[in-house]
């Protein structure tokens, strides 16, 4: 079982050993759930963080930070990494929300050496909630 880090936590009931979601607040919507669902499926990540940083409100499921720590990492280059949860996440060629920032793509062994995840862009803009003045 792995050690339980962060809280709040979720728990995800999966047919290999339970991986750790941890959540930036208590609200958890549909979107999330489903980015959640995909990089496991993608993935098999041993750790996994799926982080709602809308603005305003939590609700508004538009810009998301992940953190996925997977074997399936393995032998592949950073850019290659991002590139493949883009494409675990696509929708009709397109992510389904605003933004997505890839916080870490690490393997286990990476993760074990530095779990350093740095902060996210600020919004520039593009829904018009972002926008910089």
């Amino acid at each position: 079982m792995l050690a339980l880090l962060c809280a709040p936590l979720l728990r995800l009931t999966l047919p290999r050993p339970a991986i750790a979601v941890r959540m930036a607040s208590s609200f958890v919507g549909p979107r999330q759930r489903l980015i959640e669902e995909s990089l496991v499926r993608a993935f098999s990540p041993s750790h996994l963080e799926v982080i709602n940083e809308s603005h305003g409100r939590r609700e508004d499921e538009s810009h998301f930070k992940v953190v996925v720590v997977s074997e399936a990492f393995e032998g592949t280059r950073g850019l290659a990494r991002h590139r493949a949860i883009n494409a675990a996440l696509l929708e009709d060629g397109e992510l389904p929300f605003h933004s997505l920032s890839v916080g870490a793509a690490k393997t286990p062994s990476e993760w074990s050496e530095s779990a350093e995840v740095r902060l996210s862009p600020k919004c520039a803009g593009g829904d018009g909630r972002g926008s910089l003045s």
